[in-house]
């Protein structure tokens, strides 16, 4: 049975939000993505059927991914797409490289500085799959990608990510 839209709202509006803001700088955009997001998903909620909370997290942001394209596209001198700086970390992010004991200030930033040393796509799968434990079935549904090539990218992500922490 599916939860009520506002339990749907509570549960990932989060998820939203850090997902519209790694592609948009100004925080009315963000806050505009997010909310077109959720208007969008509220009106199709009743008709989507899904089997897990992977494909509710996938179709969701699906949703932001387009809506930030149709902003970006209707609004070319308005939206600041940050191509060039694109951040991986927030707070909760860090607290999760902490929970990992990952507790020296120094090695924290090894990790931050290898990390926006990845390009922003592989930056991207690696916070959906490590921070958001994401499938990779259903990162791949988010990111309109097939699951093989989903995989690939990730481990070669990763295996850049360690080479440059050595």
């Amino acid at each position: 049975m599916k939860p009520p839209f506002e339990d749907v709202v509570r549960d990932y509006i989060r998820l939203v939000y850090f997902f519209a803001k790694k592609s948009l700088s100004q925080q009315d955009d963000i806050d505009d993505a997010v909310q077109e997001t959720f208007l969008k998903a509220m009106k199709a909620y009743k008709d989507f059927k899904f089997k897990s909370d992977g494909e509710l997290k996938s179709w969701l942001l699906i949703i932001c991914r387009h809506v930030i394209t149709d902003m970006f596209r209707s609004n070319r001198n308005n939206i600041s797409i940050e191509q060039n700086n694109i951040e991986l970390f927030d707070d909760s992010d860090v607290e999760v490289l902490l929970e990992a004991k990952i507790t020296h200030e120094e090695d924290v930033k090894k990790v931050t500085s290898a990390l926006k040393k990845l390009k922003p796509a592989e930056q991207e799968i690696i916070r959906l799959r490590i921070n958001e434990e994401m499938a990779f079935c259903d990162i791949a549904t988010a990111l309109e990608s097939k699951e093989a090539a989903v995989k690939m990218r990730f481990y070669r992500a990763i295996v850049k990510l360690k080479e440059s922490l050595l």
